[in-house]
């Protein structure tokens, strides 16, 4: 049998006895086929993709506004602090003249929640009274928080990401074990250390491991350094909690917290 050398398409309209036809070349029929089968896909691709660009950028406009709020509140802070050293002025003379010795406390370094990027100094966000040191609690790492946690299948995040530059220390946010201290596909270096009730702690993307498995850790011990590893873009370490093995949001333990000169 010879191959088809031409396709005809027959044009009926609807209610009308004359017909319309059009006569095509194989190789025409072909390539107008092709020709649209492609656009097809490329329209589908085009959607496709331009939905996570929008996705992407509704998340970046949403943290620069976060960053803006903590300029701001940065410079309140600097504001108050100028306020205070004026203020111990005032009552410095006034307790001379009155003969009493007074002072108004310092505030205390670091009282920002988040610290600013480039800071190098090890330092862990802990709450400023007494606590569990069993139990997960505080940053890990000085950064800026750039993504945060979601459970949402649209969108899943298992943990927080925190921003910084290559190298800086990461801490133990408590005392338990080292379980994990390997190289993944996903998070990179990556450490999990298993604390008390079941509770446990991963950290990703670090450039490298400074513990072994099997080894204990106290908490705010040095464990290994910020990095780019893994599934990563830009440097940051990926930090999850999880309880009985589900992750959680890490926020509810790090909300109330000050920032801690702290290492072991």
């Amino acid at each position: 049998m010879s191959p088809t050398k031409y396709y005809s398409i027959l044009i009926v309209p609807d209610g009308v006895e004359n017909q319309f036809g059009i006569r095509l070349r194989s190789w025409v029929f072909k390539t107008i086929v092709i020709f649209f089968s492609l656009l097809l896909i490329g329209i589908i691709f085009f959607f496709s993709f331009y939905g996570k660009i929008l996705m992407r950028a509704s998340q970046a406009t949403q943290l620069q506004t976060e960053n803006e709020s903590l300029k701001r509140y940065k410079y309140k802070l600097s504001l108050l602090e100028e306020n205070m050293k004026e203020a111990r002025k005032v009552v410095s003379r006034i307790s001379a003249l009155a003969g009493v010795d007074f002072e108004i406390p310092e505030l205390p370094p670091d009282s920002v929640l988040f610290a600013e990027m480039g800071k190098t100094r090890p330092a862990i966000v802990r709450k400023s009274y007494p606590v569990n040191e069993n139990q997960p609690e505080g940053l890990p790492v000085e950064g800026y928080i750039t993504r945060g946690f979601s459970d949402s299948p649209d969108d899943y995040h298992p943990g927080i990401d925190i921003a910084g530059e290559i190298g800086t220390p990461i801490l133990s946010t408590a005392a338990g074990l080292v379980t994990r201290a390997e190289s993944d596909s996903v998070y990179g270096l990556m450490i999990v250390i298993e604390h008390e009730n079941n509770i446990s702690t991963l950290y990703g993307h670090n450039k490298e491991i400074l513990v072994e498995i099997g080894q204990e850790v106290l908490v705010g011990s040095r464990i290994a350094l910020l990095g780019n590893t893994g599934r990563s873009t830009a440097p940051h370490l990926h930090y999850e909690i999880r309880e009985n093995g589900k992750p959680v949001n890490p926020i509810k333990y790090i909300s109330g917290y000050e920032i801690l000169n702290k290492q072991e």
